[in-house]
């Protein structure tokens, strides 16, 4: 199941060292992990000017990708949301997320230096602190990643799906997730992601009632029992809309 943790601060305040001892223990810890960074400026590339990339972007080209020996790029020239990106993660066992400070259901590591960056970067969501913090969170020094990583060993918090039904109990994800970090709530009490079908149009997941779910599961199966490879327990419909 994936997991989640953003580390949040302002520039130059330490939040890549602590992304770069997150991943390396983790990994070490025999943990499948993935990092997204948040960019702020508007007309920012990862691809440089003049580089055959770039002419295929300039040339009108949505989707480049170099394929490397060692490595496969893809540069998609649209904007996105952070959970349909995350939700293309769902391989991996964590994904450390540099800066989105201002998201909601996902645990986080506040790196503030003053008092009143403690009161803009450490919400609810906050896990523990790095250099500088508040009472009744860990507050670590910047070289403690061992003891970071326990915490978010801990608390990282899986990706819900959005949906907001309430079979968990409570009135939407955000509150169950809160739940989850207390430890009045377990994941298992999230029945959507225990669903034997999840539907998804343009990214967005949709809520089927069981009946529903073993309806289609029902039907597809029978479509592709002949084929190999096509006999898991679960699977997900992708809808995609079409303009008129």
């Amino acid at each position: 199941m994936l997991r989640a943790v953003a580390v949040v601060g302002f520039r130059k305040s330490g939040k890549t060292t602590v992304v770069e001892g997150l991943v390396r223990e983790l990994v070490k810890r025999g943990y499948r992990v993935g990092t997204i960074k948040h960019i702020r400026e508007k007309d920012f590339s990862i691809d440089a000017p003049g580089k055959d990339t770039w002419r295929h972007a300039q040339a009108g080209a949505s989707v480049i990708v170099s394929l490397a020996p060692r490595e496969v790029a893809t540069i998609t020239k649209r904007s996105a949301k952070l959970e349909e990106i995350m939700s293309t993660l769902q391989w991996l066992d964590f994904v450390i997320l540099e800066g989105f400070h201002k998201s909601r259901g996902i645990a986080k590591i506040a790196i503030p230096r003053t008092a009143g960056e403690v009161a803009k970067l450490v919400d609810k969501f906050t896990i523990a602190c790095v250099g500088y913090g508040r009472r009744g969170l860990p507050v670590l020094k910047l070289d403690r990643v061992k003891e970071l990583t326990d915490i978010v060993e801990e608390k990282a918090l899986p990706i819900l799906p959005g949906l907001n039904c309430r079979r968990c109990g409570y009135p939407s994800c955000e509150e169950f997730s809160l739940a989850l970090l207390s430890g009045r709530a377990k994941v298992d009490d999230c029945q959507p992601m225990h669903d034997l079908v999840r539907l998804r149009v343009d990214d967005k997941v949709i809520s089927l009632n069981p009946f529903i779910q073993d309806m289609i599961a029902g039907t597809v199966r029978g479509m592709l029992s002949s084929l190999k490879g096509a006999k898991g327990k679960e699977f997900e419909l992708r809808v995609r809309k079409h303009a008129r």
